[in-house]
């Protein structure tokens, strides 16, 4: 997993229950990197067991633990150090989605061995835009959060609703998000 991820979680945690915390997680997790370089590649073991462990001390599913990373890292870890992909993203949380190819493409192109999620979209009559997200990773909850942070970036309050799951044995997560 791209240490952007895991930055990502330390720096939410930090943010939101302090060093202690974090602390306690990583030991609990039994990760003794001193900081996470944001280009690097670590082992998508570490990056799931910080979310499990930061569940067991928040007291949440793990599920509602990547959507509360996904919500949080727009506004904050994304669009501070990627800027410039964040603005190439779009001006509307739609064009923002629609763009989620081009912005993994133009963030890892330059990673050996990236293997972003790929997605589908589908336009439906009603306004709403299905998203079919694929990746072996299978961190849908991420996805979902993510969803609801470019709605917070945009002061909109997106809908998602869950129409299929790979942790359910889907080939993909197909996720309707409705706009105001």
């Amino acid at each position: 997993m791209k240490g952007l991820i895991n930055k990502g979680i330390e720096e939410m945690v930090l943010a939101l229950q302090g060093e202690g915390v974090w602390e306690q997680v990583k030991r609990k997790a039994g990760i003794d990197e001193p900081f996470f370089a944001v280009s690097l590649d670590y082992p998508d073991k570490m990056t799931l067991d910080l979310v499990r462990v930061i569940a067991e001390e928040l007291g949440l599913g793990e599920r509602e633990t990547m959507i509360a990373y996904g919500r949080w890292i727009v506004p904050h870890t994304m669009k501070e150090r990627y800027p410039t992909f964040f603005k190439l993203a779009g001006a509307s949380p739609r064009v923002f989605l629609r763009n989620m190819n081009k912005v993994h493409e133009l963030v890892t192109r330059s990673v050996a061995k990236a293997n972003p999620p790929r997605f589908e979209y589908e336009e439906r009559q009603d306004g709403a835009l299905l998203m079919r997200y694929r990746s072996e990773r299978r961190l849908c909850g991420v996805l979902e959060g993510l969803i609801f942070g470019v709605g917070d970036v945009f002061d909109q309050e997106l809908k998602v609703e869950i129409q299929s799951c790979m942790l359910d044995g889907a080939s993909s997560c197909d996720m309707l998000v409705r706009f105001p």
